[in-house]
């Protein structure tokens, strides 16, 4: 009965029935399906009475067949028992995840608290319920600045570019008669002034200077975030319910959080690099930061890397869940990798040459290139995923 079979090893990986159970389980199963016999084979003979003493000799085998369900329910809960540990820590590793991220996005999505500004000529009320747009501009004068830009409900792109003037499109529709939405400058923060409840969306396609800034914070719920071009000390972006790009970007800092859509992340130079995600892939390639988190939780990640140039030690840490994780990255003559992965339900593939192995399981493996000290370049990397494959070549 091969759907029985199926369902009591779903239950297993699931968490619902032990090992034990399981075994108890299918043995119970094979014992109410005696093997058919062969086409044209004498029926088989009646069971033999019981006996309560058989002079020291093994038990006969159960009628109906010449399999020894005994052995096969030992081996399946000795197999069940080395593949228990596994399920307890991808189940470990989803739930720790989940609180992590979920926590982390609710305080990404708070939004900044700046004054409430008063009407003014350049920013006319529109009537409730009728959407508009408005091309507006703002000098950014040299000095400490931030900026703070946020979307609701809309797309948000932002655009890096040689000037010094923010030069936006806002497309929005209010709640309320007389709500207002303007670029506004306080001291040296520039940022988007409206209040949230009053807008059913706000949409942001902006240019803004390149390199003026130096911290920025962008944000979107409800829609699709492009962002490129900015140059800056601490970038901080949080998008949820939309796809995400971040390209061509270069910071001492950067913090992304993202979640329920694709992220696609490409030629970023960072010092320090924080990347969240959740319930979508993540598509990364052309990242030179000298540490990088990079996690994701429910979504595969597939990374490529062409060069480690900007530092001589890099760590990253790289982690998803529930899918697959596959990174490609260099082979030169001056570059040393430390590599310790990890996979809680699937495979470990490293298909780099010159790899010295301290751990090679097929869920755990611990390798380094021989006369790993010696290089100009050393790469650390600690990879992890549950219930899938991770690959690295």
């Amino acid at each position: 009965m091969p759907n029985e079979k199926m369902m009591i090893l779903n239950m297993l990986q699931e968490g619902k029935i032990t090992a034990e159970e399981a075994s108890k389980l299918l043995s119970t199963v094979d014992e109410a399906a005696p093997t058919p016999p062969r086409p044209g084979a004498p029926p088989p003979p009646p069971p033999a009475p019981p006996q309560s003493n058989n002079g020291g000799r093994a038990p006969a085998p159960r009628p109906g067949s010449g399999v020894d369900f005994d052995e096969i329910g030992r081996k399946f809960a000795a197999f069940a028992k080395d593949l228990e540990p596994k399920i307890q820590k991808a189940t470990e590793i989803v739930a720790e995840k989940t609180v992590v991220i979920a926590d982390k996005l609710s305080e990404g999505m708070k939004s900044v608290s700046f004054p409430r500004m008063p009407a003014s000529p350049s920013s006319p009320g529109v009537k409730p319920g009728e959407g508009t747009h408005r091309q507006i501009e703002l000098t950014v004068i040299e000095g400490y600045n931030e900026l703070n830009l946020s979307g609701l409900n809309g797309d948000v792109i932002i655009k890096g570019y040689n000037g010094d003037k923010i030069s936006a499109n806002i497309s929005y529709k209010p709640n309320r008669h007389g709500a207002t939405i303007d670029l506004m400058k306080l001291g040296g923060k520039y940022y988007l002034g409206y209040e949230e409840d009053d807008f059913q969306f706000v949409s942001i396609d902006a240019y803004v200077p390149t390199s003026m800034f130096k911290v920025i914070n962008l944000s979107g719920l409800n829609g699709n975030m492009d962002i490129s071009g900015l140059e800056c000390d601490n970038l901080q972006i949080s998008n949820t319910n939309g796809q995400l790009t971040v390209m061509n970007m270069k910071a001492d800092n950067i913090k992304s959080e993202s979640g329920n859509g694709r992220l696609t992340v490409g030629d970023i130079s960072a010092a320090t690099a924080v990347i969240e995600h959740f319930n979508g892939a993540v598509e990364a390639g052309g990242i030179d930061a000298a540490n990088l988190s990079l996690t994701n939780f429910n979504g595969a990640i597939s990374m490529s890397v062409a060069a480690f140039v900007a530092y001589s030690e890099y760590l990253w840490n790289i982690e998803t869940s529930n899918a697959k994780l596959t990174l490609n990255v260099p082979t030169l003559p001056d570059l040393g990798y430390h590599i310790r992965a990890n996979s809680a339900l699937g495979n470990v593939r490293l298909g780099l040459t010159g790899l010295e192995f301290l751990i090679n399981d097929p869920g755990q493996v611990e390798a380094r290139t021989a006369a790993y000290d010696s290089r100009g370049t050393k790469v650390r990397l600690s990879l992890e995923t549950s219930n899938a494959a991770l690959t690295v070549n």
